[in-house]
């Protein structure tokens, strides 16, 4: 089964969009009077025009990145990135859910799906350096909602962590993402998270379509 994520659907949305603003934008600079008594009115059309030149990076990112995020297989999930992948096997898998952080007295979902590892060896040894340097950047977001005063954030970057065991001895960005799953599985109580616009459905759906895939298959027990 493979997943289209949703951000890749977006993208074309974005820069049209993003073509109207600068579109718009050059416009109304090239024809606007340079004696015009609004001095905001300049200001806004360059802000727009900022705005537009952004959507459009993004916009073509999302459009260039891979048509298909996850390819879900009786041996585990198979996720994809523009930079690689990697595998998680079902039988590595304990547990699959929607993060949580406490909002006051309640619990909040995180726009997040949380995967908890039995093994977490399989996953290092199958993902490429590029691949583990992208998800170290886009889960500093967890960092952030878990830390917001920042007093920890130095120690979940650090490229070695003193209480980490593993089977195998790690450097560089494996061992800096080995530290971040510890930290995360720690405060959050997963190892792995993949963002909600990763998926084609609703991270309720996705939970219960990996937890089928996963009492189905014979490889998870």
């Amino acid at each position: 089964m493979l997943i289209r994520p949703i951000a890749k659907r977006n993208g074309v949305t974005l820069t049209i969009v993003a073509c109207l603003f600068i579109f718009s934008s050059i416009i109304a600079l090239l024809t606007t009077s340079s004696d015009t008594n609004n001095s905001l009115f300049f200001p806004l059309l360059a802000a727009a025009l900022i705005i537009g030149i952004i959507l459009l990076i993004v916009g073509i990112t999302k459009i260039n990145d891979v048509d298909y995020r996850f390819s879900l297989t009786n041996e585990g999930i198979h996720y994809f990135t523009a930079r690689g992948g990697f595998t998680i096997l079902w039988q590595d898998i304990q547990r699959i859910d929607i993060p949580k952080i406490n909002d006051g007295l309640a619990l909040k979902d995180l726009p997040y799906i949380g995967i908890r590892l039995n093994e977490r060896e399989h996953l290092i040894n199958s993902a490429s350096l590029p691949t583990l340097s992208h998800m170290l950047l886009e889960q500093r977001a967890l960092i952030i909602l878990t830390n917001p005063n920042g007093t920890v954030y130095g120690n979940a970057d650090n490229m070695l962590y003193p209480n980490v065991k593993v089977t195998h001895k790690y450097q560089g960005l494996q061992a800096m993402f080995i530290n971040r799953m510890h930290y995360l599985h720690d405060t959050l109580g997963y190892d792995i998270y993949f963002p909600a616009d990763d998926l084609d459905r609703s991270p309720a759906e996705f939970v219960t379509l990996l937890r089928q895939l996963k009492a189905n298959c014979p490889r998870s027990f």
